[in-house]
């Protein structure tokens, strides 16, 4: 397999800018769970006593559908960086948007309301002492070629547009590519490696053969 540069498709992700929930003040021992939606006039406020161990609650009054979602972390809780988490009715963690970050657990810090990439309903929320931030390479992607005696990495950092590049390091000839995606990469997501005649390349997977390429955790 002789490969020229590799193509990345994918579906482009959005965020609605949805407005901030005013910021409700918890008592000083408490954590609050803000969910609003000012399209449908729905909220949900679910506190509880901090405690440092994982907490599953469900939100108080309605699920939903919400635009934000904001923690109030009461003054003498001992971490106040708390994060806490948002599970849809399928038991898949929520995508919500901050400034510029992009994240699927969401703490206080001051700055307001968290918005969800889209509307959604929410069947549990989960505040754990162990979450921490998504990473840098949340919305990377990267593929890697490889052969007996070659190989390339090649690193796509923003995974939410169409984007192509030659290989990194070489070009092949390879016997194999392998795909990995970030946390918040669309799983669906697939690649393309095209040939010097820019011909797009076939490979297999057990008895699939195809032109694109998906993680699947499985080497092609």
């Amino acid at each position: 397999m002789h490969s020229s540069f590799v193509a990345l498709a994918l579906m482009a992700a959005s965020a609605l800018a949805a407005p901030h929930a005013r910021r409700q003040a918890a008592s000083d021992n408490e954590v609050h769970v803000i969910l609003q939606s000012q399209a449908t006039e729905t909220g949900s406020q679910t506190a509880y006593d901090y405690v440092p161990s994982p907490k599953s609650l469900a939100p108080v009054g309605s699920s939903g559908p919400f635009e934000t979602i904001e923690i109030a972390v009461g003054a003498n809780v001992a971490q106040q960086n708390l994060r806490c988490q948002a599970l849809d009715m399928a038991g898949a963690p929520l995508i919500a948007v901050r400034g510029n970050n992009t994240d699927i657990t969401f703490s206080d810090a001051g700055k307001g309301a968290w918005t969800f990439k889209t509307p959604s309903e929410v069947h549990s929320i989960i505040c754990d002492p162990a979450f921490e931030p998504i990473g840098a390479d949340a919305f990377q992607v990267r593929v890697v070629l490889a052969s007996s005696d070659l190989g390339s990495q090649t690193v796509f950092k923003d995974a939410t547009r169409r984007s192509s590049s030659r290989p990194v390091g070489s070009s092949g000839p390879f016997e194999t590519v392998e795909i990995f995606v970030g946390a918040l990469v669309d799983p669906e997501l697939r690649c393309q490696l095209r040939d010097q005649y820019n011909e797009a390349i076939i490979a297999n997977r057990g008895p699939n053969k195809d032109t694109t390429f998906s993680d699947g955790g499985r080497k092609l």
